[in-house]
């Protein structure tokens, strides 16, 4: 652990209204953006109910100050780039003047041991395609762009982490990542027009 910074799986004198106050607090600069996602937005009582019995939270400490979570679910895919089960990371926070004290890279390395711990081969985060920030730091911890999810108001880029290495190359997860993109942005397009 770095100095001052302290991981923890929920203990149960953390509430779940405290883990969406962090939540909320963290993606308040994303949503003066227009930036509106789902999951930051939602009560306590939802997030415990998404993280459910076998799902993991951690949260993050600075000096005794409850500062950042981080979730993880294991799910299935049977996609391009995977078939099998994998991590699902999802209720990623940190609050902003927190930010730069190596506390998301912390929550990440945890939660990637907790993955490993559980046989899940690959990790998956999708956030809003307009989040800059979540990619490039998500990009930059070795995932890699692999399709698009699409949502009733906006799109997720989504990105994936195999944990033993990535079996494709740059060329084939752009290929496929930009393909998808555009077919979806295509589809939209085509939706305004038969609307008007």
């Amino acid at each position: 652990m770095t100095d001052g910074i302290q991981i923890l799986e929920k203990p149960e004198w953390v509430t779940w209204d405290e883990i969406h106050e962090v939540l909320i607090h963290s993606h308040s600069e994303n949503r003066s953006k227009g930036i509106i996602m789902r999951k930051p937005s939602l009560p306590g009582d939802e997030i415990r109910r998404e993280i459910g019995e076998d799902g993991i939270m951690l949260v993050a400490f600075y000096d005794n100050k409850l500062v950042g979570t981080a979730g993880l679910l294991k799910k299935e895919c049977k996609s391009w780039f995977h078939k099998g089960y994998y991590g699902y990371c999802c209720f990623d926070a940190v609050l902003p003047e927190y930010n730069g004290k190596g506390i998301y890279r912390e929550l990440c390395e945890i939660r990637t041991q907790i993955a490993q711990k559980k046989g899940l081969e690959a990790l998956y985060v999708d956030t809003h395609h307009e989040n800059k920030h979540a990619i490039d730091v998500n990009l930059r911890n070795g995932f890699r762009r692999v399709g698009v999810r699409n949502l009733s108001d906006h799109w997720n880029v989504v990105l994936f982490k195999w944990l033993d290495g990535c079996p494709y190359s740059d060329m084939k997860c752009n290929y496929e990542f930009l393909r998808r993109k555009y077919v979806l942005l295509l589809r939209r397009f085509l939706r305004t027009l038969i609307k008007k």
